[in-house]
């Protein structure tokens, strides 16, 4: 059935004025700019209120026919989600139907022409590239979600209290949550692609991660990433955080050729400091980078010393073409499933191939083993993990001043359950780099895995502290952490927002369900335990433990009880 074509100048859904040619929502004084695709999907849904549309129409008619992955669609409507303030297991607009498709359950109908759309003054919006954008500043050529790390937390907004149950203090044995140095907060907010072609988002996210990850390294700078919000409210949370820079901007590969446009703005006056274009052979990429942050620095009055110079232009490669291979490979690792998993090796080993000396490739590729092992997609699991820590171990042997590689290693040792080995490797990370967030998440779960779920929560808070980016693994580890301290009220929070982020992942599934189950939502639970099956259809909890790095017996025991209850 076609859809109704509702006019440009705009329609209604439920309390929010839709501007489709403008890619605004509105309602009262809040705006909401959404990209292109997402208001696509947005005019569709509508133009179908009620019916159940499939994934195969969303890529026939939206994305007319473009070969799109499977992780496309569900993040475009993720994000709609997230820009209506929708709740998918209380949905008012978009229902999931099970094996079927989604079902637009809001009533859309024709704008009133006297209802004023326009924003107060105050209002800080998120704009594409090129319109005027009166309060987002960082992102140079460079963030994106380095490879599965890259995880968002929601400044503790939906975390709860301190960490523990409501009026426990936490177990002062456990770590401290660290307090950051009073320095210059720049916030970098996610590079846009210039253009129209969504299969350039890994080169925007991989570049802005990097960016991220040389920015943190400066002294006086805490660099912090937005990740995917993308609402006003977002915008003014992370103001009120003490950010005092913002940086924004946009790249796109044309042939052989890069283009960039990086803005760098005021937090505080909305003042634009300035705006820096570039159109360059894609082979000087890297001095594209260098230049943006040489510019960043010296606009931030940032002084660089000769090591952090030398540092910063460390681009663990001299293969442009290698490092292109390695940030497609990144975008695949961080769906999390086996087919794209199989395809980000396949990446990593033609950029091994093109520079034999790519530590980090290396490293991506170990981890490609390590969740094979993990999601049980090999036929050999001990041979793929015996294959992870061999190519884990290079890493770390080629270079061994970077720190996502001991990361990788640590990761890989948790698969081996050699989890006092593994925060060894994940402390030399810190070491290397204070702020890395991912190693403090890491080492909080690696917590609640020998049974310390409440060292968790300080270990997952610092690394917010650190990288409020978005992602669906902190909201896991917080989570799961909150479900063995039986605390379900904080478990389905966070679990929750996990499984909106990504609802691909098992392991987010099969939490979920047992703490709906504990949580007295019998109901859901029961619906939860479908979607369980619907992606692992032979899923049985004792298999699925059998890889699984938790070493707590009394913890694995009160999961596979409260499944059992579900027929898990």
């Amino acid at each position: 059935m076609s859809p109704v074509p509702w006019p440009e100048d705009g329609f209604r859904v439920g309390p929010w004025s839709v501007d489709p040619k403008g890619g605004l929502l509105s309602r009262g004084t809040r705006l909401v700019r959404v990209e292109p695709k997402v208001m696509d999907v947005l005019v569709y849904f509508a133009g179908r209120a009620g019916e159940v549309v499939s994934r195969e129409e969303l890529e026939r008619d939206v994305w007319r026919g473009a070969l799109v992955g499977y992780d496309a669609v569900t993040k475009t409507v993720t994000k709609l989600r997230q820009a209506l303030g929708d709740d998918p297991r209380n949905p008012r607009y978009i229902q999931t139907v099970p094996k079927r498709g989604y079902r637009f359950v809001a009533r859309a109908e024709p704008a009133d022409p006297i209802e004023g759309s326009q924003p107060e003054a105050s209002d800080r919006i998120r704009r594409p590239l090129g319109s005027p954008r009166r309060l987002l500043l960082v992102i140079i050529l460079g963030v994106a979600i380095s490879a599965s790390f890259l995880f968002y937390l929601g400044v503790l907004r939906p975390l709860g209290g301190s960490g523990g149950t409501p009026g426990e203090a936490l177990d002062s044995s456990g770590p401290t949550d660290p307090v950051l140095p009073e320095v210059t907060r720049v916030l970098v907010l996610p590079f846009d692609v210039l253009g129209d072609d969504p299969d350039q988002l890994y080169l925007a996210r991989g570049l802005t991660a990097d960016l991220i990850t040389d920015l943190s390294q400066l002294s006086g700078l805490s660099v912090t990433g937005l990740g995917g919000r993308n609402t006003a409210a977002d915008v003014n949370e992370t103001a009120s955080a003490g950010i005092r820079y913002e940086v924004w901007g946009g790249v796109q590969r044309s042939g052989d050729r890069i283009r960039a446009e990086v803005r760098l703005t005021d937090a505080i006056s909305g003042r634009q400091l300035s705006v820096e274009r570039y159109d360059q052979p894609f082979e000087n990429l890297f001095e594209v980078q260098q230049d943006i942050r040489n510019r960043l620095a010296k606009a931030l009055l940032v002084t660089l010393s000769e090591v952090e110079k030398d540092r910063v232009a460390h681009r663990y490669t001299r293969s442009v073409e290698a490092y292109d291979l390695f940030l497609r490979a990144q975008s695949q690792l961080l769906v999390r499933r086996e087919d794209q998993n199989r395809r980000a090796r396949d990446l990593y080993l033609q950029a091994i191939r093109k520079d034999p000396g790519f530590a980090r490739a290396y490293a991506g590729l170990a981890l490609t083993y390590a969740y094979a092992y993990r999601n049980q997609w090999s036929s050999d699991g001990a041979a793929a993990l015996a294959r992870a820590v061999t190519m884990a171990e290079t890493a770390v042997e080629i270079d061994p001043t970077i720190p996502e590689v001991h990361w990788s290693l640590g990761y890989v040792k948790v698969q081996q359950r050699r989890h006092q080995e593994a925060l060894t490797h994940l402390d030399q990370a810190l070491r290397l780099d204070p702020g890395f967030a991912d190693a403090f998440a890491l080492k909080g779960g690696i917590e609640t895995y020998i049974g310390r779920p409440r060292r968790t929560i300080p270990l997952a808070r610092a690394a917010i502290q650190r990288n409020p980016s978005a992602g669906y693994l902190y909201y896991m580890i917080l989570g799961r952490a909150y479900f063995f301290i039986d605390d379900q009220v904080q478990a389905l929070i966070n679990l929750r927002e996990a499984v909106m982020r990504n609802p691909e992942v098992l392991e987010v599934r099969v939490f979920l369900a047992a703490a709906l189950e504990l949580g007295g939502e019998r109901r859901d639970a029961e619906w939860e335990a479908e979607e369980i099956r619907a992606i692992h259809p032979a899923f049985s909890t004792d298999a699925w433990l059998e890889t699984y790095p938790m070493t707590d017996r009394d913890q694995q025991q009160r999961l596979v009880t409260t499944l059992a209850r579900l027929g898990l």
